[in-house]
């Protein structure tokens, strides 16, 4: 969570307040530790798909090296997508074989992914989530704006991935 800190201080020295930006980056990096912690205690990590879209029936999802892997991660999950970076469509076979616990979207962005929409896909209505419909839809500013409200995002991920098993 360097990078986060490292932001809060550069726009911080910008702005000619670097003591205040400073404090805010000693507050923020407790927050993140202890929003770390919270999930720190959890044995069965669940796999989480992120759906940037699904514009003509295509699933585009966060591979590797994106914002919603490391927000992903951080909420004590792993990214179901494996072998690729950025965002790209993945095919039906790919949707199945990244057998996702849950599916993880944003609202705010472009036109929002409809539930029912999502599960109709036969490919995702097979995995884990679609069996189990699982869906958690955030703020997309919120989810991955990776600046000092990062740690109660990570923390409502959590709680919306893991329930009553997130301590405080």
């Amino acid at each position: 969570h360097e990078g986060i800190l490292e932001n809060i201080r550069i726009v911080g020295k910008a702005l000619g307040v670097e003591a205040k930006a400073e404090k805010l980056a000693a507050e923020t990096d407790a927050k993140l530790t202890a929003a770390e912690r919270q999930t720190a205690s959890i044995k069965d990590r669940k796999r989480v798909l992120f759906v940037l879209s699904t514009q003509g029936g295509k699933i585009l999802a966060a591979g590797s090296d994106t914002a919603a892997d490391g927000i992903i991660k951080l909420a004590g999950a792993v990214n179901a997508v494996e072998g690729f970076s950025g965002y790209k469509g993945m095919t039906d076979e790919a949707i199945v074989s990244a057998k996702p616990d849950v599916i993880l979207t944003m609202k705010g962005g472009g036109p929002p992914i409809s539930e029912d929409e999502l599960f109709a896909n036969p490919a995702v209505a097979s995995t884990p989530a679609g069996t189990n419909r699982k869906m958690i839809n955030m703020d997309g500013g919120y989810l991955l704006g990776f600046g000092p409200r990062t740690a109660e995002a990570i923390h409502d991920l959590a709680v919306s991935i893991y329930g009553n098993q997130v301590t405080d």
